[in-house]
């Protein structure tokens, strides 16, 4: 069951961070979070991930409430869902759920895709870019909640590029790195301080390095900062188990396939196992 009221939904760990270039980061921790990035992690998929998903979210609303983070009058938020892996969380219901259903601002939504550039001769890594292909911006306030699984944050600057240009921009956004590399929200973080925009980040689970193949997001890389709480160092433990202390195997795979396409992320899964050599265990 999906929790609503607030004496039945699930406790949380919000600790702030020290990351050079993101001033204003944490790591937040919770049991619906262990299940999507730890275990059963990349076994949890389709609409079990959703529900899990769903209620993680609710808890980083609760998080950022608790801490202050949300503006007095909710009439000055909104959200933006990037699609398409903004919608297997729920952006919006889970605002409503977080709030009790007090009022807030409707929904906005971005559709981006993601896709990999030429490597030139000598480069060690995959860069990406990406593009828009679809955008609904009607109901912006001055402060956005979003989320996102950010590697080399491509297709989060592209999107955010894209709305700046076709609506007013935020004052703050307020984003959750569902399972974010530093590297990555890094570029973000950077893009938005340029475009003179407060940001507040939330690291689920950790915040993770960025692999050399510009996507994988590895427990095991040693890039990857745990927030040191008793949780936050037990997670980095199972999933040296999990991962046998492979440096690229990720924490999340592909993020829309878990929740859409189960048949494919199981074939990433098996791709990756097969690249390093390794079977991710069942527990």
């Amino acid at each position: 069951m999906i929790p609503t009221k607030a004496s039945e939904r699930e406790s949380f760990t919000l600790t702030k961070v020290e990351i050079e270039g993101i001033p204003n980061a944490h790591i937040l921790e919770s049991d619906s979070i262990d299940s999507l990035l730890v275990v059963p992690g990349r076994h949890l998929l389709g609409y079990r991930r959703q529900l899990a998903a769903f209620t993680a979210t609710v808890t980083w609303i609760d998080a950022l409430n608790a801490a202050k983070e949300l503006p007095e009058n909710l009439n000055e938020l909104c959200t933006v869902t990037v699609m398409a892996e903004g919608c297997g969380h729920n952006l919006p219901t889970a605002v409503g759920c977080a709030l009790d259903g007090a009022h807030y601002r409707g929904d906005n939504w971005i559709g981006v895709s993601r896709f990999a550039l030429p490597n030139k001769e000598g480069q060690d890594y995959t860069d990406f870019d990406a593009k828009v292909t679809y955008m609904r911006m009607h109901s912006a306030a001055p402060v956005w909640l979003m989320l996102d699984t950010i590697a080399t944050g491509a297709t989060l600057i592209k999107g955010l590029t894209a709305t700046f240009e076709n609506c007013k921009k935020p004052k703050r956004i307020l984003l959750a790195a569902t399972c974010g590399s530093i590297v990555g929200t890094r570029k973000v973080v950077e893009f938005l301080q340029s475009e003179k925009i407060e940001v507040h980040v939330t690291f689920w689970g950790a915040a993770f390095g960025l692999w050399n193949d510009g996507t994988g997001l590895p427990w095991c890389h040693p890039d990857t900062i745990i927030s040191g709480t008793t949780r936050g160092v037990t997670n980095r433990q199972i999933a040296g188990r999990l991962f046998n202390e492979i440096p690229g195997f990720c924490a999340v795979g592909d993020c829309s396939a878990n929740f859409f396409d189960v048949e494919d992320a199981k074939r990433v899964l098996k791709e990756e196992e097969y690249k390093f050599s390794w079977r991710l265990p069942t527990l």
